[in-house]
């Protein structure tokens, strides 16, 4: 690779720097990076300067606030005054498939089960069959070489019984290795392997000598004991299946309690907006009272500190509205959050519409039906259930493993040598040279203390996930008959502050008649208009509450409202500006 004159000068800077670490004081130095040298110190950011656009005084504050008129009854919020566009009416069913489409939450949950899968097909590639082969030249001349003094026998009497010296010439040789496998693990623990071995010798000088070797052998070796039988090779296959499905399981579990917590933003944000509603009409009235005092202290007919009074009310109900835009926008954006789509960012002009009104209607609740059906349904106790599963074949693993080594191995191979290679292949088959082996081996440990330890562990843990079952079906049945008198609770508030906000109305009606006729004072009807709107909330507050409570019942049950069971295929988005 040629260097620039740029990047060798680059190069000595860097070897320079790199030899001043050298140095005391520069020893093992390394470059950290996002400035982590200076970690120890908490960095300091002045507000005022880094992002505000404009500075404001109290007085200008308090300048701004008395300039501020009250919100007209038929007009919405300062908040969320927008035009027809950017209202983006929701229902809560297109809420559901936009969380399930659009949510970055669930689409790094939906990434366990295809990891998951994968585990299995990597455990089941352990029983692919494997080829091999061997390819190996060789090329060598060795010299003289003096050997052992050796006692002939012969049939010639001439050399029988003769001491001589076996002397090997210097030699120029050629070898060549060819050699092809197949490797089949079977699905007892085995492995099967069926082999062929071609083998050419040329002695090149002092004399021309070519020999041909050709070799088929088959072998088999088979454990008995450890690592013997299907439940003990096909283990891990198994505990990935498991795994898979585990996974499986929990990826609908996320993307429930994901459905769930976006529904829940969805209530809650319907909430903040009624609240932000009561808050208007608080302050749109107190606005009308101070209007009221003021004419009536023009007319001499109020004393004046009505005037202050009611100045007192107004301000009060005026925080409470900003208090309660702000808790919108907070809503607004964590349900934005939920749907992730660039049809609704979280800063921008556009405005979710909470279309679907809640359900106002008593419910009559089995609660042994729904707790059965949670003790069916309840996701948490299935992937317990797939963890008792795994306990058991990793039980079965490990009562495999303590048992000694035994293993059972047989070869049986055909062997010719031959001036040539296609006469040494064909004359194997003649099974005039045939080598048999057949073998047992043997291994026990004294102790097997690891295994025997390994095997108490699996125990306890198997033990440990039913015990743990038996406390979350526990759990289970105290959740959903909690649950169950939530609901009816929740119910209950409704009806009473349906009929408190009722009552709270006609006592703010009288309260201001009685004020018109001076048989009151504005203090007294800022009381009741806050009781009023303390009813309000009540209500608002309840219904939300009601409507939450159904989502966790349903939650504790193991399904969804609006769904018997969550699909995570891929689903059409509906598009905001449709009907």
């Amino acid at each position: 690779m040629r260097r620039t004159p740029s990047a060798a000068w680059a190069t000595l800077a860097c070897l320079t720097l790199a030899s001043c670490n050298l140095w005391p004081g520069g020893l093992g130095h390394v470059e950290l990076p996002y400035h982590a040298t200076e970690s120890r110190s908490m960095p300091r950011r002045s507000l005022e300067l880094d992002a505000a656009t404009a500075q404001r005084s109290i007085e200008e504050g308090l300048e701004a606030l008395r300039e501020r008129a009250p919100t007209p009854a038929d007009e919405a919020p300062a908040a969320v005054r927008s035009t027809a566009d950017q209202r983006r009416p929701l229902s809560i069913e297109a809420m559901r498939l936009m969380v399930l489409q659009n949510n970055l939450d669930l689409e790094v949950a939906l990434f366990e089960p295809e990891i998951a899968r994968t585990r299995v097909s990597a455990e089941e590639g352990r029983f692919d069959a494997l080829i091999g082969s061997k390819f190996a030249y060789r090329r060598k001349a060795t010299p003289r070489l003096d050997g052992p003094l050796v006692d002939l026998s012969s049939d010639d009497p001439a050399l029988d019984s003769r001491v001589v010296k076996l002397t090997e010439l210097d030699q120029r040789q050629e070898l060549l290795d060819l050699g092809v496998d197949l490797t089949v693990p079977l699905p007892t623990g085995g492995v099967v392997k069926l082999g062929s071995l071609f083998d050419e010798k040329t002695i090149v000088g002092p004399q021309r000598f070519e020999q041909y070797l050709a070799a088929t052998r088959l072998s088999i070796s088979q454990p008995l004991l450890r690592n013997a039988g299907q439940g003990a090779a096909l283990a891990s296959i198994r505990l990935a299946r498991v795994g898979e499905r585990r996974a499986e399981v929990r990826t609908k579990l996320a993307a429930m309690r994901i459905l769930a917590a976006a529904e829940k933003a969805y209530w809650r944000l319907y909430a903040a907006r009624r609240l932000l509603d009561i808050r208007a009409e608080q302050h749109r009235l107190a606005a009308a009272n101070l209007d009221l005092v003021q004419r009536r202290v023009a007319e001499g007919i109020t004393a004046r500190v009505e005037i202050a009074r009611s100045e007192v009310g107004l301000y009060q109900r005026l925080e409470a509205l900003i208090v309660a835009e702000t808790s919108w926008r907070l809503r607004q954006r964590r349900l934005k959050a939920y749907l992730a789509t660039e049809q609704l960012p979280l800063r921008g002009p556009e405005v979710i519409d909470v279309a679907t009104e809640p359900l106002l209607a008593g419910l009559q609740l089995d609660a042994d039906l729904l707790v059965d059906r949670a003790l069916a349904e309840r996701l948490e106790l299935i992937d317990m259930e797939l963890a008792i599963v795994r306990n058991g074949i990793a039980l079965q693993l490990r009562e495999n493993q303590v048992l000694p080594i035994v293993n059972l191995d047989f070869q049986y191979g055909l062997l010719e040598r031959d001036n040539g290679l296609g006469q040494a292949w064909a004359g194997q088959w003649d099974l005039d040279h045939q080598d048999v082996w057949v073998g047992l081996s043997m291994e026990v440990p004294f102790t097997n203390q690891r295994r025997r330890a390994q095997l108490e562990g699996a125990l306890f843990d198997r033990a440990r996930a039913l015990a743990s079952k038996r406390a979350q079906e526990l759990t289970v049945r105290r959740e959903v008959l909690d649950m169950v008198d939530v609901v009816e609770r929740n119910w209950q508030r409704i009806v009473a502050a349906r009929q408190n906000a009722i009552v709270a109305g006609v006592n703010y009606d009288a309260e201001r008649r009685q004020f018109e006729q001076g048989l009151r004072t504005m203090r007294e009807v800022l009381e009741a208009l806050g009781d009023l709107g303390d009813a309000q909330t009540r209500e608002v507050k309840a219904i939300v509450d009601y409507q939450v409570a159904q989502i966790d019942l349903a939650f504790a049950t193991g399904t969804l409202l609006g769904y018997s069971r969550v699909d995570l295929a891929p689903l059409a988005v509906p598009r905001l500006d449709e009907p």
